[in-house]
């Protein structure tokens, strides 16, 4: 399948996107344009070069939750197919290299955050919402990102090299396990507002809070010291705990701010924010949704 054509497509379908548009009208026009395609864990890799995954490096047609705000932002600060195509390379891997193991996307707090803050996409502004007193409302997450332990845990399923027999995908397997023994594990600290400050007792959002919040935003749902399963083998274990458990994007309107995302195990949607986030108030599960960290889209 070309994936190139349909993001070719995209600039001809939007030839005044960038000509004529604000960030966040860019922003809305490009999330808008998403809406409907289907989650899937995952779906990019390191194309026909790739040691591990040879899915493409890029697509429209669906997404994870973080792959969806990657292409967002790519999409957003690109004018043409060719500036994009280097955008989302930029944004998917450090130090400019295609590879699995250069990977962004794991670790929102621990790499993905510092690497497009780096790169000029978004800012921290969680630490900015403040209270009546102007204290700021921030509270503090903090776990152990265990990259070796992850990457342990790996199985045949979390690789994607169809081309190759069971005895030669075991092989690099191993080879995956092996490079992951090079990395140590590092603690992570986020800075979250939780949600009991959003909305008051009665559940009701808490609007001078939530007027504080950028015009356009990567919101991530945060679940402190969170330990999930592992999503493409779900009889084992993630290897690790995070703090991060979802992001999507939000987009201040007239009529309340509203939350793009690719939803889990759905589609990519739209509803307003002060809905989703309420739906966790009485959530009960380990490791909670106790909040949301917030980066600015520059």
């Amino acid at each position: 399948m070309n994936y190139d054509q349909p993001c070719i497509q995209f600039y001809q379908d939007h030839p005044h996107l960038h000509a004529a548009m604000d960030l966040a009208a860019r922003v809305t026009v490009i999330a808008t344009h998403f809406l409907g395609q289907p989650y899937v864990f995952e779906p990019l890799g390191e194309a026909d070069e790739g040691i591990y995954s040879r899915l493409p490096l890029y697509r429209m047609d669906q997404f994870d939750c973080v792959t969806f705000v990657d292409t967002v932002l790519a999409l957003t600060h690109a004018p043409n197919f060719a500036q994009f195509r280097k955008n989302i390379l930029n944004i998917r891997y450090t130090n400019q290299q295609i590879d699995y193991t250069q990977r962004t996307d794991w670790f929102t707090d621990l790499e993905w955050n510092p690497h497009l803050q780096q790169l000029g996409y978004i800012k921290d502004t969680t630490l900015r919402i403040v209270d009546h007193h102007k204290k700021s409302l921030a509270q503090l997450a903090e776990t152990v990102i265990n990259k070796p332990a992850w990457y342990a845990q790996k199985t045949l399923a979390n690789l994607d090299l169809p081309q190759l027999s069971t005895e030669h995908a075991q092989q690099r397997l191993a080879q995956l396990k092996a490079e992951g023994e090079k990395f140590t594990a590092q603690p992570s600290v986020l800075s979250y507002i939780p949600l009991t400050k959003l909305f008051d007792l009665e559940g009701r959002p808490d609007t001078a809070l939530w007027a504080q919040l950028p015009k356009v935003a990567v919101i991530e749902i945060v679940r402190p010291n969170w330990r999930p399963v592992n999503p493409k083998d779900k009889s084992i274990d993630y290897g690790t705990h995070l703090n991060v458990s979802h992001i999507g994007i939000a987009i201040h309107t007239l009529t309340g701010v509203l939350f793009y995302h690719a939803a889990i195990g759905k589609t990519v949607m739209r509803l307003p924010l002060t809905d989703y986030l309420h739906s966790f108030l009485d959530d009960q599960r380990p490791a909670p949704v106790s909040g949301i960290h917030i980066e600015e889209i520059l």
